[in-house]
């Protein structure tokens, strides 16, 4: 998890970041540790000026320990405050249509077609159609 976040921000110009993660209190807890690690990729490491903050979404957090709760609520969090952080999880209710036809697919056609259909997802939120149906 650490590679693949280091990896999504190598290059980003925003001054803040919020992850949104079903297990953020866990993961987040010693992530400056791990990345201050020699073994991190001195490519990988974030520039010292990007403030990053790991949240658990509005619906899982009630399911975590209570001292979890507050700090990594987005109710807390000033500039997050009315986000649920549930937007990723979304997908998955169209994503489901397509397990049936993905499942006897390759490694390359189903991470095309599953590529295709979140970009179809992703589409019809901009152009502001509504959600797609499948």
């Amino acid at each position: 998890m650490d590679y693949l976040c280091l990896s999504a921000l190598v290059g980003v110009l925003v001054t803040s970041v919020v992850i949104s993660y079903d297990i953020a209190c866990q993961w987040f807890t010693n992530f400056w540790h791990r990345v201050e690690a020699e073994s991190t990729p001195p490519l990988l490491k974030p520039r010292p000026s990007l403030q990053i903050r790991a949240l658990v979404p509005k619906f899982h957090l009630e399911s975590h320990n209570p001292k979890c709760h507050a700090a990594f609520s987005f109710n807390y969090d000033p500039d997050v405050a009315r986000t649920d952080g549930e937007g990723v999880e979304r997908n998955w209710s169209v994503m489901n249509g397509i397990a049936s036809a993905v499942s006897m697919m390759g490694a390359g056609g189903r991470w095309d077609t599953i590529d295709d259909f979140c970009n179809f997802t992703n589409y019809r939120k901009v152009v502001g159609t509504g959600r797609s149906v499948i």
